[in-house]
């Protein structure tokens, strides 16, 4: 049994001299599970859960990195809402505590919308896979956001040949962003509406009859392959103020095919 109040002095094996002279560039912790709060660019917040991809570069004499204390970073991080702003001085500080070149971090979560049935104003909310990057490196960083907003997307092909309507499916958009260094944060809210608008149709949690019947005529009169989805979604990203590249991707989960058709590009709109 161990004496309350003796200290023991245990040998910190990770800070050990390392012989083998080779530097590694990402060392950390992987698929870590944290509440967590997201603060929007309107002031409001949100709870959600994160999975959480945490990581340091180590100099090439040192035999290890200390894990536990990106764990204890992780830990204080969850005790205010998130920004990127925010992410920035927890990668600030990682580097500094593990005596690092470079900090980087990953948070995969749910992102929510308030959607409202078109007829009915029916109420639901609509779950958005997030993604935040940031990686931290001789001051300057850099921070991505990527997104898969669900959507309709109904087959123009379809409508032209078929006496009775046309094939229509759930789709998604998913989008890459990264903003400038002078953009400090971005509107989620926006950028996930931005995207759904260029559907066939956006979604609805609850849709009522009359809901329902509007949703089924206008994806009808607003058919989009997955190619016009691209373009489309390619014509409002190049609007989008504060970021300097995008990638996007559409994909219709087919519903009279047992594959999928996709469409996909990148675009830069400030120089490499």
């Amino acid at each position: 049994m161990i004496e309350t109040g003796v200290t023991l002095s245990l040998p910190d094996v990770a800070n050990q001299e390392d012989t083998r002279q080779i530097p590694i560039p990402r060392v950390g912790v992987r698929a870590v599970t944290l509440p967590l709060q997201v603060r929007n660019v309107d002031g409001s917040t949100f709870h959600t859960v994160a999975v959480v991809d945490f990581a340091v570069s180590l100099l090439a004499h040192k035999k290890g990195t200390h894990m536990s204390r990106l764990m204890q970073i992780l830990d204080e991080m969850t005790a205010q809402p998130v920004t990127f702003l925010h992410l920035h001085k927890t990668l600030d500080r990682a580097r500094d505590m593990l005596d690092a070149d470079r900090a980087e971090m990953s948070l995969r979560f749910k992102y929510f919308l308030r959607k409202y049935a078109p007829i009915t104003g029916a109420t639901g909310w609509l779950d958005v896979d997030t993604e935040w990057f940031i990686a931290l490196e001789n001051g300057k960083s850099t921070r991505l956001v990527r997104v898969t907003v669900p959507v309709k997307s109904l087959c123009p092909c379809s409508k032209q040949i078929a006496v009775y309507g046309a094939h229509n499916q759930r789709a998604f958009i998913r989008a890459e962003v990264e903003l400038l260094p002078s953009t400090p944060e971005i509107d989620m809210e926006h950028l996930c509406r931005l995207l759904e608008e260029q559907a066939s149709s956006p979604l609805y949690p609850v849709l009522k009859r009359p809901d329902e019947k509007y949703v089924t005529e206008s994806a009808y009169d607003n058919a989009k392959f997955v190619e016009d989805m691209l373009r489309d979604s390619v014509l409002a990203l190049r609007q989008l103020p504060g970021i300097r590249r995008f990638q996007v991707e559409c994909e219709s989960i087919e519903s009279i095919h047992n594959h999928n058709a996709f469409a996909a590009t990148e675009e830069w709109l400030s120089p490499q």
